[in-house]
């Protein structure tokens, strides 16, 4: 008798799934994004930058192959960070996303050029990739995709953990001397409305490199949020007791349904070596601070009207503040 049930559950799966797999209809849409701005310096030191700026475009396809197949890619046109600042204006294409997703109940896998998990959380939270990038990103701590692996399983709505490998050099490198990243995190929703994510990653050449990061998120009513992140990087740059830390806080308020309110502060900084005076990495040690308001007339376009400002640690910097009009269109 147990047989022929468990035969018969069997029977009702397969005719289940294939009936799903018969009725599903593979599908592909095409998709570009634009972040565009128009800033004004506003303190002497940045009173003579002003200019109009197409700062980033998107454009891709993503195709759904079955319930459980998914590949994107996505091309990223823009300025490569290593350029002096006379060829800023140049733009080139490389990849940002090319990958295969599967997915299967409660597991999901990545393989390919991917984006990592540990940015869209809080990008998602941040709301405002097209006015600036979070936290490691902004201040390359990280990149946020690279070639590898993302392996990610929920054990339930509310815990999940993922694990990558991956070359750790970014999606705008490519790196074949065999050194690999290995990265660890896990979201948390212990309560309704808080979001939390635990994140460490490791890469070793001679030395072991690390990056520990935190991140907390909180909503009010669906009417408000707050969030803040932390992050601790050591040995960087492969150099000894060399350290970064910093820490970001942001927050937003939903005014009506297309006007909203937003402020970030971002602090940065670097350990002193033994013998020194100065923070070894004084020169890159700062804290900005941004706050604005954004109007999103219609689902796809967003734009934002802010002041942001970047205050440098070092006594003979000079604080550049800028007013900025930010433009996000997805088509």
């Amino acid at each position: 008798m147990k047989k022929t049930l468990l035969l018969a559950l069997a029977t009702y799966a397969f005719l289940g799934a294939s009936s799903q797999t018969d009725t599903f209809q593979p599908s592909g849409n095409p998709f570009a994004v634009i972040f565009a701005n128009f800033h004004q310096g506003v303190t002497s030191a940045s009173a003579s930058e002003s200019a109009f700026e197409l700062v980033r475009g998107y454009i891709g396809y993503e195709y759904t192959f079955s319930p459980n197949f998914y590949a994107k890619i996505n091309l990223d046109i823009g300025s490569p960070e290593d350029l002096s600042e006379y060829a800023k204006a140049r733009r080139y294409a490389y990849f940002k996303n090319a990958y295969l997703r599967y997915k299967q109940n409660r597991f999901e896998a990545e393989f390919g050029l991917i984006g990592l998990r540990q940015y869209k959380l809080m990008e998602n939270v941040w709301e405002r990739r097209y006015l600036m990038k979070t936290l490691a990103d902004e201040y390359s701590i990280g990149a946020s995709a690279d070639l590898g692996m993302n392996l990610h399983y929920a054990f339930t709505d509310f815990w999940d953990v993922d694990f990558t490998i991956m070359n750790g050099e970014g999606y705008n490198n490519v790196q074949t001397d065999g050194i690999f990243k290995y990265a660890i995190g896990s979201t948390l929703k212990p309560i309704k409305n808080l979001t939390t994510r635990w994140y460490y990653d490791m890469t070793s050449d001679e030395m072991l490199q690390s990056t520990y990061h935190i991140f907390l998120s909180y909503d009010f009513k669906a009417k408000a949020n707050l969030a803040g992140e932390a992050l601790y990087r050591t040995k960087e740059k492969w150099k000894e007791d060399r350290n970064r830390y910093g820490f970001s806080v942001y927050g937003k308020y939903n005014i009506t349904s297309k006007y909203q309110l937003f402020a970030r502060f971002d602090r940065m900084a670097s350990n002193k070596l033994e013998g020194e005076s100065s923070p070894w990495n004084l020169a890159n040690d700062g804290s900005a601070f941004v706050a604005g308001i954004q109007f999103q007339p219609i689902k796809k376009i967003k734009m934002a009207l802010d002041y942001h400002d970047w205050v440098p640690y070092a006594a003979n910097g000079e604080t550049k503040a800028f007013i900025f009009f930010d433009l996000e269109v997805k088509l």
